[in-house]
């Protein structure tokens, strides 16, 4: 099941809209799930959501892993230039985009401070000894490595 809500991002001063993957049998059951925060949320999943109108098709991987887990896919700006600013970890000067002032800290902050502290209150998740999971798998993609593609 893939549910969507808008979250506010204050970097942007804007609604940020969350598109969330939970197991089929999340509302069955109190089994708690590993979290996977992924950049570009609209392309994760359905054709009609994605950018070029070509989503991943990650609903229909998960849906028949076997392995069960939440993802959070969080909705960049749709200006392209504000994405890059919004992801970008520090000040570039490209040929393509001129002059990129990169908030990446403050929105690697706003997951971490916001977002992920609000999917905690509200979604079950693993925890490791009953202390919050800070540092584990799901925060150890360092927003730089997704600039090597641009």
């Amino acid at each position: 099941m893939v549910s969507k809500f808008d979250y506010y991002f204050p970097a942007a001063a804007q609604m940020r809209r969350i598109h969330l993957y939970l197991p089929d049998d999340y509302g069955e059951s109190t089994e708690r799930y590993p979290v996977l925060y992924m950049f570009d949320g609209h392309n994760l999943y359905f054709n009609e959501d994605a950018t070029y109108g070509k989503a991943l098709g990650l609903k229909d991987f998960l849906d028949h892993w076997h392995k069960k887990l939440l993802v959070v896919g969080i909705e960049c700006s749709s200006d392209d230039v504000q994405r890059l600013h919004e992801y970008c970890p520090f000040h570039i000067y490209s040929r393509i985009y001129g002059e990129v002032w990169g908030r990446g800290d403050t929105t690697l902050r706003w997951i971490t401070e916001d977002l992920k502290p609000f999917i905690d209150r509200t979604y079950l998740y693993c925890q490791q000894d009953g202390q919050h999971n800070e540092g584990s798998w799901e925060l150890q993609i360092p927003t730089w490595m997704q600039f090597l593609w641009f």
